[in-house]
């Protein structure tokens, strides 16, 4: 029993605001454009798309984690770490290397999700980390990551294959037709619910997707490039507290402009 503090990664999608509230540690995947770190904003990312660079990310290194969690340790009895899927990015592991030199004293959960859904599991982090059990705490937050839904409406495709999160078939079958893919997150991964013709039928695709689950708390946790009109309608149609956040530079990479991404805990 003790006080555990939260991390998290740059992948979450919570209001700024959120994290400082709730005292959560956010470490940075690194950007890269054209090969080069950045610090740059979720505009700068489309913006150099636009231009034709190179834009990846780099997952947080063993090392980084290691520094951050002995710094943490020495103010608070303990870590919870909430990490964006093992099967998207490298960061769960070298979290998992890290936790190796505090045993017993670092906790680190796969979230198997990343974005909104990902500050879905984070915010329930908080929540259980009220115990003071962490070892409670990561049994919990380990079923819940069973059962974390995600489901998001892009424009295009050609950012995600361009990051290699979408099949390039698929791809170009999306841009051929002019019709809009709506995503969900899977065990783990990024995977093609259903394609519809326009994106209005998208965002109805979305709100019945929710409303298909008992949705855990009553709230869902929305993250938005720049759609905000997107943003209200699923906010009109569902009868549940909604927690708004604009996408972080790492999700609108793959995002892209106009990209709504909805996460929620199921009960």
């Amino acid at each position: 029993m003790g006080k555990i503090k939260i991390i998290t990664d740059s992948t979450c999608d919570l209001p700024e605001e959120w994290f400082k509230l709730n005292d959560v540690e956010v470490m940075k995947l690194e950007i890269l454009v054209d090969g080069k770190s950045r610090e740059i904003t979720s505009d700068e990312v489309l913006e150099e798309m636009k231009k034709g660079k190179k834009v990846t990310t780099s997952q947080i290194t063993p090392d980084e984690f290691e520094k951050a969690y002995s710094t943490i340790l020495k103010t608070y009895d303990s870590i919870l770490s909430v990490h964006l899927s093992s099967k998207l990015s490298g960061t769960y592991s070298s979290a998992m290397l890290a936790a190796q030199h505090f045993k017993g004293k670092v906790e680190v959960i796969d979230s198997l999700t990343t974005t909104s859904a990902l500050g879905a599991m984070v915010a329930k982090a908080v929540e259980l980390s009220n115990s003071g059990d962490l070892e409670d705490s990561a049994k919990k937050m380990k079923i819940f990551a069973q059962n974390v839904k995600t489901i998001f409406g892009i424009q295009t495709v050609d950012n995600l294959i361009k990051g290699g999160r979408a099949y390039t078939i698929a791809g170009k079958l999306v841009t051929l037709l002019n019709v809009k893919p709506i995503l969900k997150g899977e065990d783990g991964e990024i995977k093609f619910h259903k394609i519809v013709l326009g994106f209005p039928r998208v965002l109805r695709g979305i709100v019945d997707y929710i409303d298909s689950f008992e949705v855990e708390g009553g709230r869902i946790y929305i993250a938005h490039t720049h759609a905000e009109e997107a943003v209200e309608y699923v906010r009109s149609k569902v009868n549940l507290d909604c927690i708004i956040a604009p996408t972080n530079p790492v999700i609108s990479i793959n995002a892209g402009a106009g990209a709504i991404l909805v996460g929620f805990l199921t009960s």
